[in-house]
């Protein structure tokens, strides 16, 4: 019986999953250290900027309001206009709008074949 085991010598596959195996490792506790480091910034309250940020856009929150409020008032205008429009094409036609829109509610039977064209 041979109780001594011949040296294993390991070949370059072996070389080369160990040294990714490792490069892996390394890049992953870097970007632990990176987002560990980042952290702390991003959920430390803002010091005294705030005040000077509310000034400046103060004035333009303001202006971008006014815009939106007249271009709603002018939306509702279209509105309305569009709906006078409704009620007097349904009264020209005496006929109320339909409720659906599928082509058997216009009067279009299911079978019907369809035209090639």
């Amino acid at each position: 019986m041979r109780l001594a085991e011949v040296p294993v010598r390991w070949n370059s596959f072996e070389w080369a999953v160990t040294g990714l195996l490792a490069v892996c490792a390394a890049l992953l506790v870097l970007g632990v250290a990176l987002i560990w480091s980042h952290l702390p910034d991003s959920t430390a309250p803002i010091n005294g900027s705030s005040n000077a940020t509310s000034a400046e856009t103060e004035p333009s929150l303001s202006a971008l309001k006014e815009q939106q409020t007249l271009t709603n008032s002018k939306l509702d205008a279209i509105k309305d206009e569009l709906r006078a429009l409704n009620e007097k094409a349904a009264g020209a036609a005496n006929l109320t709008p339909p409720s659906q829109t599928t082509p058997e509610a216009a009067g279009v039977p299911k079978d019907t074949p369809r035209r090639a064209r």
